[in-house]
């Protein structure tokens, strides 16, 4: 059978075999049949989404039967009342952006990828994105599932109640699961209003002032309002800044700066406005800030985010490369960076590092390249792993273990916990069909 190029791996990029066929089902009743054969006969399984992660868990093996959910990709219901709407696990992130938007809601998660990346790929990853410091993971909009499990059984109805404590909640156990435990059909997904205004700034940070100390600021004053706070070192802003082309030029004062983007999200644009603003002039008085961009437009803000959004274009230039996704607390990030730029350094590899991140949710990523052989990324690999203190920080923070993890898994994660997942992945998929070699080896 010949399979399109573009289901052999993920956004990555790395393949890991040639599987041997592709179903596309547009019914759950299609799916169920289909797991049902595949489980008799022991035939693996790689559940696809939009492959727009990172962590190969997308990418089939020699062998192995993709399942892609793209034609499953309908909205269910929509509670407008209520702020609930129930989709099918294939529908892509932005059209569903959009559809609630239009009706006066928010569906908070959002990602550069948001464009091809579908639901149920979001919460199998549970996805966090930029505005986790406000809403959280995906984990906290999913408020119940249907799933069709390995032999084909389907759980499910989708829960629509904030509250439900009848017996275990095997939503919030498929969610984050990489596609392992089941094949996440329909999810009904918690809104909140859409926010009337939304503003952002761009902020330069002195030389020598502690990221944890400016975010401390801004969670104390900004409170609530505060909904995305992301971090950039200086060759990131660079290298973005170089891909952006005709974006949204800097100050000098931004030159060899960390950048901080932060965003604020209110009822009324004048008054978010200036609240932002006597906040920014108080953290510069206190040496806080170096140098301010306030978006005076949506245009603007755009512009801003697209800086922070570049990573693709960034890691396009350096590949192959060495993809981070790191979780510490933001008190360490400076400690970290300057740590790990000096191991790189000790390597003498000639590899371009570009450390950014989630600084309000305390994920740190980084996109270190090329690495054009095993050893090469193995050196990289280390410099950085072995600065993270076991089970106190993670090697994934959001992007999922896959396979380039699984190596290090147990860097955050001790033995009786992994003995634990591998007992509920044999007790929920015995034959081991559903995304085989993903996370841990059962």
């Amino acid at each position: 059978m010949d399979i399109e190029p573009r289901y052999l791996h993920d956004w990555s990029g790395t393949e890991y075999g040639v599987p041997a066929a592709l179903a596309r089902p547009a019914s759950v009743d299609e799916l169920s049949a289909w797991l049902a054969g595949h489980h008799a006969t022991a035939t693996p399984i790689a559940v696809q989404g939009g492959r727009t992660g990172v962590s190969g868990g997308a990418a089939p093996a020699d062998g192995e039967h993709i399942l892609s959910m793209e034609n499953l990709n309908q909205v269910v219901s929509f509670d407008r009342k209520a702020g609930v709407i129930v989709v099918e696990a294939g529908m892509v992130l932005q059209p569903l952006q959009e559809l609630v938007e239009a009706e006066g809601w928010s569906f908070p998660l959002d990602l550069g990828s948001r464009g091809s990346c579908q639901i149920g790929g979001n919460a199998a990853t549970n996805a966090g994105g930029s505005r986790v410091i406000k809403y959280g993971n995906t984990r906290n909009m999913v408020l119940g599932l249907e799933a069709v499990l390995a032999d084909g059984s389907i759980i499910g109805l989708p829960n629509q109640l904030v509250k439900n404590n009848a017996g275990y909640s095997l939503a919030q156990l498929l969610v984050g699961s990489e596609g392992t435990l089941g094949v996440m059909t329909k999810l009904a997904l918690r809104l909140v209003p859409r926010p009337a205004a939304r503003l952002c700034a761009l902020l330069a940070m002195p030389h020598g002032v502690p990221l944890d100390s400016l975010l401390h600021r801004c969670r104390q004053e900004l409170g609530g309002a505060l909904s995305a706070f992301e971090v950039m070192w200086p060759e990131y802003v660079q290298a973005a800044q170089a891909a952006c082309g005709e974006g949204r030029a800097l100050p000098d004062g931004f030159q060899g700066r960390r950048a901080v983007l932060a965003e604020v999200e209110g009822d009324c644009e004048a008054s978010l406005a200036g609240r932002l603003e006597q906040v920014l002039a108080r953290a510069c008085e206190d040496g806080l800030v170096h140098d301010v961009v306030l978006s005076a437009s949506g245009k603007d803000a755009r512009q801003l985010w697209q800086i922070r959004e570049s990573v693709g274009e960034i890691q396009a230039g350096i590949r192959p490369y060495a993809g981070f996704d790191l979780g510490m607390p933001a008190r360490d990030y400076d400690r970290y960076v300057q740590q790990a730029r000096d191991r790189l350094a000790a390597t003498g590899l000639p590899v371009q590092a570009y450390f950014f991140g989630h600084a309000g949710d305390g994920n740190l990523h980084a996109v270190i390249g090329p690495c054009h052989t095993s050893q090469a990324r193995q050196q990289v690999e280390a410099a950085l792993y072995d600065l993270l203190p076991r089970y106190t920080t993670t090697v994934t923070a959001e992007h999922g273990v896959g396979r380039k993890k699984k190596a290090m898994l147990a860097r955050a994660r001790t033995g009786a916990d992994i003995a634990a997942m591998a007992a509920i992945k044999r007790a929920l998929d015995p034959a081991n069909i559903l995304n085989r070699g993903r996370i841990f080896d059962v």
